[in-house]
């Protein structure tokens, strides 16, 4: 609110005359219900010749700017504007790095359900893979290769709740089996994972590649199954399964890293492919190693 301002004399004869906020002169005609207005010079206006001076700083005193309602609110608008502005960029910025803040994250968003993709982790290098490289998973079988092998593969299985079954697409799949432990009033399925199921099949088929007189009985489950008479066409099957559930995940993935051709004087050819290819992986032995210490029983 406004105080009002003490009634001045004016030089109209019959006028009383007073000063609104907006620095208008509003004169009233004495019993008159017409009003006139005149604009007044600002104090500081070259019109006027004349300054104020504070007491102690001898300074121009800068009058206050008034708006009008218009200016108001458009001033308004404006702030409301810049505001809501600022709330849309931090907001689309915290959206974006939700998806993209990490790796995991984009791993999870690009891939299937899993129990254990907190305990996925990443390494780059290249793979050492020329045709005579030496590696304990490569020769004829002995004892220890089989172990080597073994150890790739078999272990426990992981938990699955109802939600992981749903978002498995698993939900009419049949009669899923429970963990020991399992609440039947929240169930907790068992399942392997399928980068041991893979490995196994890997396994399954190199062994089949070698001759059966090469293993030793003593190995004790480490001997080849399947390999009598009766066993064959069983053996056959599950082979074929294994070569189809490898081609399956291969062509699933599809690496598209380039396998690059270098220059080899030795072959006719002149060329030859570089095996030892540049990857970017998840740590297996991260997720083995996390498994086989919490991993599961079925009931």
């Amino acid at each position: 609110m406004f105080r009002p301002t003490t009634p001045t004399p004016s030089p109209h004869y019959g006028v009383t005359g007073f000063l609104d906020p907006v620095g208008v002169e509003v004169q009233r005609a004495m019993g008159s219900d017409s009003i006139k207005y005149s604009r007044l010079e600002r104090a500081d206006s070259p019109q006027s010749g004349q300054y104020h001076n504070t007491p102690d700083f001898n300074s121009e005193v800068v009058p206050n700017v008034i708006w009008t309602p218009r200016q108001a609110k458009a001033a308004l608008f404006g702030y409301l504007i810049l505001v809501s502005a600022t709330i849309i960029v931090l907001t689309g910025s915290f959206g974006f790095n939700k998806v993209t803040g990490s790796q995991l994250e984009c791993s999870k968003q690009v891939s299937p359900y899993s129990p254990v993709w907190d305990q996925v982790e990443f390494w780059e290098g290249n793979f050492l893979n020329e045709f005579n490289a030496t590696s304990k998973y490569r020769g004829p079988p002995t004892l220890e290769r089989e172990r080597a092998w073994r150890e790739l593969w078999w272990y426990h299985l992981v938990p699955v709740d109802r939600a992981g079954i749903a978002a498995l697409n698993a939900t009419h799949s049949g009669k899923h089996m429970e963990v020991i432990g399992s609440d039947p009033a929240n169930p907790t399925y068992g399942a392997s994972l399928e980068v041991f199921h893979q490995l196994h099949c890997l396994d399954l088929i190199r062994k089949y590649t070698w001759p059966i007189h090469l293993f030793n009985e003593t190995w004790g489950d480490l001997y080849p199954e399947g390999r009598g008479e009766e066993d064959k066409v069983s053996m056959r099957m599950h082979v074929d399964h294994c070569i189809e559930a490898l081609r399956l995940s291969l062509m699933c993935y599809v690496d598209v890293t380039p396998v690059l051709m270098i220059y080899d004087a030795a072959r006719p050819s002149k060329v030859k492919s570089d095996f030892n290819v540049y990857h970017k992986c998840r740590d297996f032995n991260k997720i083995r190693d996390f498994v086989n210490a919490t991993g599961i029983e079925l009931q």
